[in-house]
This record gives structure tokens, sequence and C-alpha cells, in this order.
């Protein structure tokens, strides 16, 4: 009797501690990116490359007002998660909002301009849109979001392609990328 009680407690326990991870996963992902109280937090290029996020190219930003840096490059917890992603880094949460929206806006959702010489930030504009098959000349924007997260405004991407696994909600993306980070 004693036996089969302990055996229950530890199913009981187990079952508690599996039932707790899972819902630990899902608040993660969760995560109210709205929320005012992540406006303080503040990230710098090397925060991403603990995590695993592997830089591309970094950009000039000499003319995007207000940013200090961006870079482009790829992050996915496994090889085939992988995606890219744009990330613009600014002294404050604040200057993000006041100086970064109409460039991110800009850059992303269904009708974001690919085009350079329609661009207000020309910088790696051809890294921002997926090239039609075969080399056609229909291109498609890579990035259908963006989200302000603490002084950063990173540009979100869907997946088009069969050949990654994932989320195709580019917000979704955007929060599996920021829920590593330290916050």
């Amino acid at each position: 009797m004693k036996s089969t009680l302990l055996i229950l407690s530890l199913i009981f326990v187990l079952f508690i501690s599996c039932f707790n991870q899972a819902n630990s996963i899902n608040t993660i992902l969760d995560i109210d990116i709205y929320d005012p109280k992540y406006n303080s937090l503040n990230y710098s290029i090397k925060d991403f490359e603990k995590i695993g996020f592997k830089i591309s190219k970094k950009y000039d930003v000499s003319e995007l007002p207000g940013a200090t840096s961006a870079f482009y490059g790829f992050w996915g917890l496994k090889q085939y998660e992988r995606r890219e992603y744009e990330i613009r880094i600014y002294p404050s949460n604040k200057k993000a909002r006041s100086e970064g929206i109409s460039f991110a806006e800009e850059a992303s959702g269904q009708d974001a301009i690919i085009k350079k010489s329609d661009a207000t930030w020309k910088e790696g504009i051809k890294d921002r849109r997926f090239v039609g098959p075969f080399g056609s000349s229909k291109n498609y924007p890579k990035y259908l979001d963006y989200l302000i997260w603490g002084n950063l405004i990173i540009l979100c991407p869907s997946e088009k392609s069969e050949g990654v696994v994932g989320a195709s909600d580019p917000i979704e993306n955007c929060k599996k990328l920021i829920k590593n980070l330290d916050y």
C-alpha cells in the first residue's frame, strides 16, 4: 500500500512538473510585447550574439535617423528554423519610437517598399525582399511586421519557403527571438 502511494505521489509530482514547464513555454510566447514595462530594456548586438544570432551584415546608419547601429542576420534554435532578421538599435525606446517607426513601417508589411529608388533608407534594401521564383522580376517583402522591444526595432520575417519549419506569423517569429534575450 505504501509503495503504491509513493508511486502515485511521484507520478503526480512529475505531472505537475511537466504541466508547469509547458505553461512556462506558453507564457514566454505569450509575452505582452506592448507592455510598457519592457520599454526601459537596453540591448546591444552582443546580447544577440550570446543567443546565437549570426550577423551577416552591419549596415551604415548615417541616413537612418536616431539609430546607433543596424544589423542583418540569421537566428533560429535549430538550423532548419533559422530566419532572417533586421535589428535596428537606438539609444532608447523613446528614440526608437520617435524616429524609427516610420522607417520600420516603410520596410515591413505587405506593401513594404522594397525598391531602392522608392525607399527612404536605401541601406540593405536588397536584404528586405524575397526574389521571385527562378529569379523572376516579382519580388516580395521579407518582413511583414516589426516589433519595438526596449531600445530595438526588429523587422519580423514571415516564412514563405516550404523548406523552413516554424511560424508563418511574423510577430511569433520575433517573440521566439526575444524570448531568448535576458529581460
